[in-house]
């Protein structure tokens, strides 16, 4: 059987190779491509099985790196005043104390 990369993507899926044994191999078709005497024709499906096999470890490579570099989120949703029930205020307080605001910050809004 020759090396294509059609061969090259039915042996990833068929064997489920570990990183090491891929970058192995790409090591291998290196090898063979820079020893190459013959027709380029001749050694292009060498080519595309090591650009497939490095295309597979790139894409490992770049989702585990994703994982890795999120931020993990400590988000606290508990109640911010636990056991107790937040005070009513009346709504004229509500409304002065959005009119203080409003000053300010020198926003007018009319209604």
């Amino acid at each position: 059987m020759s090396t294509s990369a059609e061969s090259s993507k039915k042996w990833l899926e068929d064997k489920n190779p570990s990183n090491e044994e891929v970058f192995s191999i790409i090591q291998k078709l290196e090898a063979r491509i820079e020893a190459w005497q013959g027709d380029d024709e001749e050694i292009q499906g060498s080519i595309d099985a090591a650009l497939v096999l490095q295309t597979h470890l790139d894409s490992l490579s770049t989702s585990t790196e994703e994982v890795a570099n999120t931020p993990v989120s400590n988000l606290d949703t508990s109640n911010l005043i636990p056991d107790v029930a937040p005070i009513q205020l009346e709504q004229t307080v509500k409304d002065q104390t959005f009119a203080s605001l409003k000053s300010q910050l020198g926003i007018t809004i009319t209604k």
